[in-house]
């Protein structure tokens, strides 16, 4: 498969100050320094750990929240929640004052409406039915995800109360097709032969043969993965850059691997920078479309 890539075009900056709901605010890991006393020196030894996820910090974060009752939201239909966005931006950051540890290979597709938190730790409504959840990381029974392209937050119990996982999609499937394939087999006609030449068979069992998982990602997915390995990579999401910024229209294979390898190359272009040879660090883009092979987006760079 031929490797496509993201090329930025350059346009004349207007600087144009710009807000919304999906602003993302970068989450800094907090380590606590620990001094030590050994024996065998009088040098102190410094050790940094990252913070447990105690049961005190949990409740404490938990005492942060608030919860919107439906007849409190002015719920909005978008494609993956209902949602009242106007909440977004009220109150402090909440989920910013935690670490979040990494979770790898936590996905889910929901069954039920998810409850879903803003930033600010305000419920601000939930999610769809039908819909691919990626978890990017846990803190107790939080977890962080991206839906559509905006960070949002629930309680683990929730999603996986109201969701099935990947696996247990894929073993449906599986059953369901090794279903479909067994009563084909049972209503094929039987053709009437006399009794006199009817030769009883000894029936042969058929192979099994397993669905293969699949080698590629959901739209979904593919940008979720995209997204989370930039912002790993040092760059800052920034959906003010839609107005003030350089754009360039591409798109990001939906093969495995791939939005990897597009993760990389842009982040290598990102360390070489403009033709004046200034790194840029921010980035913002929005889905235009996709089909069965890629997704495709409009990106902004500085």
């Amino acid at each position: 498969m031929k490797m496509k890539r993201i090329y930025a075009i350059l346009t004349i900056v207007i600087i144009v100050l710009a807000t919304g709901c999906g602003n993302n605010v970068s989450m800094v890991e907090k380590n606590d320094g620990e001094t030590a006393e050994t024996g065998n020196s009088d040098v102190a030894d410094k050790e940094t750990v990252a913070p447990e996820s105690s049961s005190t910090e949990v409740k404490d974060l938990d005492s942060m929240i608030t919860e919107k009752d439906d007849s409190e939201l002015d719920l909005k239909a978008y494609y993956y929640s209902m949602e009242d966005r106007s909440f977004c931006n009220d109150g402090e950051d909440v989920f910013s004052s935690v670490f979040f540890e990494s979770a790898d290979s936590l996905g889910y597709i929901t069954t039920g409406k998810v409850p879903i938190y803003a930033q600010n730790g305000v419920r601000i409504g939930y999610t769809n039915e039908d819909v691919d959840i990626l978890v990017m990381g846990t803190y107790g029974d939080w977890c962080s995800f991206y839906l559509d392209q905006d960070r949002r937050y629930a309680r683990l119990s929730d999603i996986e109360a109201n969701s099935i996982t990947i696996e247990e999609r894929d073993a449906m499937a599986e059953e369901a097709n090794k279903q479909e394939q067994d009563s084909m087999k049972t209503e094929l006609p039987v053709e009437n032969v006399p009794d006199e030449q009817f030769v009883q068979d000894t029936p042969v069992e058929s192979e099994h043969v397993e669905t293969p998982a699949s080698d590629k990602y959901t739209p979904d997915e593919a940008i979720a993965v995209y997204r989370s390995l930039m912002e790993s990579g040092g760059i800052t999401w920034n959906p003010a850059l839609k107005d003030v910024s350089s754009w360039g229209t591409g798109w990001i294979e939906l093969q495995k691997g791939m939005p990897e390898w597009c993760a990389e190359t842009n982040l290598e272009s990102a360390a070489i920078g403009s033709h004046g040879g200034n790194s840029w660090t921010q980035f913002y883009f929005e889905v235009t479309g996709s089909d069965e092979d890629s997704v495709y987006i409009t990106e902004w760079h500085n």
